[in-house]
């Protein structure tokens, strides 16, 4: 008997009050794939990611997780209990919070919760991820202190530090020049590689989806569509993509580069 779907969406209409955002939208995303979708500002690709996180109930259709339906809180909150979730790189908050700490809140709910204190598991899975993303010289370092490409690197590894069996991540290299959207990108198809996680991730960078996703989909005006695999799939090309769009946002100079782990607070040094 063939496994359940990781991801399974039936007609499912969705928004916040007025018109709806989502309008019939069919999503189908077997186990250990590796799913990317684009699609313009307004589209409604958070919108999407909000449904199968469960923290958006839709007006209609059916939510499907790993062959379970989202009928209730109650099973919304099992369901999240197996997502690892990235979102946009954004501006650290104004509490400090060392990497160790911020990566082993990827174990809440999963390994201790409430007055239930971090176990060897824990700080073990954090341990591991920090080192396995290159994080071990900034584990004792304030998170406010990284660049932007070093703090999509700590989120990323506070999702796998949860052992999820599906893997969210919400344009997680907006904000990011070449060098850290390659290096970032290179993370996360290593361990997709090796553990064969179910990844579903939205961007808007098309050489992140044509050379990472093995599955391509486009969002406009709330439906989803497939995209085809073209002759633009290499990770070359789309390095080459990638390093065209910083020269233009420099104003056509090649992007200064960087010693690894270089880089403060706003885009993210070369080397990362």
């Amino acid at each position: 008997m063939s496994p359940a779907p990781a991801i399974e969406l039936v007609g499912v209409v969705a928004g916040y009050g007025g018109p709806p955002v989502l309008r019939g939208v069919n999503l189908r995303v077997e186990p250990g794939d590796m799913v990317g979708i684009s699609g313009p500002n307004g589209a409604g690709k958070t919108t999407l990611l909000r449904v199968i996180l469960g923290l958006l109930v839709p007006g209609e259709g059916q939510v499907r997780l790993f062959g379970e339906p989202l009928r209730d809180e109650r099973s919304r909150r099992r369901a999240r209990l197996r997502i690892g979730y990235v979102p946009q790189e954004q501006a650290p908050g104004a509490l400090p919070m060392t990497v160790w700490d911020a990566v082993l809140m990827g174990r809440w709910g999963r390994g201790f919760a409430g007055p239930r204190r971090p176990g060897p598991a824990d700080r073990q899975a954090a341990r591991m991820w920090i080192e396995r993303l290159g994080l071990g010289p900034f584990a004792q370092r304030d998170v406010r202190e990284l660049s932007g490409g070093q703090r999509q690197r700590v989120a990323l590894a506070r999702a796998l530090a949860g052992e999820p069996s599906l893997l969210i991540l919400d344009e997680p290299t907006t904000h990011l020049d070449a060098g850290a959207r390659r290096d970032f990108m290179e993370c996360l198809a290593a361990f997709h590689r090796e553990a064969g996680v179910t990844t579903v991730f939205v961007t808007h960078d098309p050489g992140v989806l044509a050379g990472y996703a093995r599955r391509r989909l486009r969002m406009e005006a709330g439906r989803l569509a497939p995209l085809p695999v073209g002759g633009t799939g290499s990770r070359q090309e789309a390095g080459g993509r990638e390093e065209a769009a910083d020269r233009e946002e420099a104003g056509g100079q090649p992007a200064a580069a960087g010693p690894a782990g270089a880089g403060s607070g706003g885009r993210a040094s070369r080397g990362e």
